[in-house]
């Protein structure tokens, strides 16, 4: 009688469930990389969005003495422009020594309902009489 030899190797439902379990583990990496990519966009935003904020603090500051005597207006500045994506207004008026700069943009790709704005609570000081 011959004794057969043991086979040594994996089986084919061996490989197709390790190839099952593989390509799962490969697309959740896929969705994990294309949601820390959305992520680090809407952190770019943030941060553009704050850049444009403290543009509009700037332009204030640099009429400040004007702005205070009441010379002019802030509309005469045009700090509150909006570009291609971004938003800049005042939401509760402007008060040259206490403000508030909201700026907001829209991105499509977050599907978080988050709010895409930045708020920067500003105070100047009264350095012109």
């Amino acid at each position: 009688m011959k004794l057969r030899k043991k086979q040594s190797g994996f089986s084919l439902v061996e490989a197709m469930v390790a190839t099952v379990v593989s390509a799962i583990a490969l697309l959740s990496l896929g969705v994990g990389q294309v949601k820390s990519l959305q992520y680090a966009a809407s952190s770019l935003d943030y941060t553009l969005s704050l850049i444009q904020a403290n543009n509009a603090v700037e332009q204030s500051w640099a009429n400040l003495c004007d702005l205070q005597n009441g010379n002019i207006e802030l509309a005469d500045l045009d700090v509150a422009a909006q570009t291609n994506k971004y938003t800049v207004e005042f939401p509760n008026g402007f008060d040259i020594d206490d403000f508030e700069v909201l700026v907001s943009w829209n991105d499509e790709r977050m599907t978080d309902n988050l709010a895409n704005s930045a708020a920067l609570q500003v105070k100047l000081p009264r350095v012109c009489s």
